[in-house]
């Protein structure tokens, strides 16, 4: 059996992205993870990344240090590293909140964790994963100097 991990981390965007651009990454995003065996879920919210990725540990490592030299990330930061038992999503998604365009919620891929505050896999309760993807729902981190994000003490 392949040991899997866990791993969060938490990412500023280079530049401001439209719901175009975030679709075009949902699309790529999508394809490549499938074919590292990566799922996990990615989420886009006032400026800010935050992910979850989970699979075999040479490929979230591989797909870590890609998004680490990714132009479109700056101040990548991990979060939480831990080994898992079995895989808690399935496939890759990503969630931003409120697209513009109502095609984007028809998308393959796109959850509705932000905007309709879907509820997250059974599996991963009480994991830092769980924690910190309620924390960042539930948090307005547009625009905010990076030294005033905090993971403060109760998630969403």
């Amino acid at each position: 059996m392949t040991a899997l991990t866990s791993l969060v981390y938490m990412s500023v965007a280079a530049d401001e992205m439209t719901d175009a651009d975030l679709v075009a990454m949902l699309r790529e995003a999508r394809l490549r993870n499938d074919a590292l065996g990566v799922s996990g879920l990615l989420l886009a919210k006032g400026g800010r990344f935050l992910q979850v990725l989970e699979g075999p540990v040479w490929s979230v490592e591989d797909r870590y240090r890609a998004i680490e030299r990714d132009p479109r990330h700056r101040e990548v930061k991990t979060l939480s590293r831990e080994a898992v038992t079995a895989r808690r999503f399935d496939g890759w998604a990503m969630a931003f909140a409120a697209p513009s365009d109502s095609d984007v919620r028809d998308e393959p891929g796109f959850s509705t964790f932000l905007a309709d505050r879907s509820p997250l896999p059974a599996d991963l309760a009480g994991s830092p994963a769980d924690w910190l993807l309620r924390w960042f729902r539930g948090r307005d981190l547009h625009d905010l100097p990076e030294e005033r994000v905090t993971l403060g003490r109760h998630a969403a």
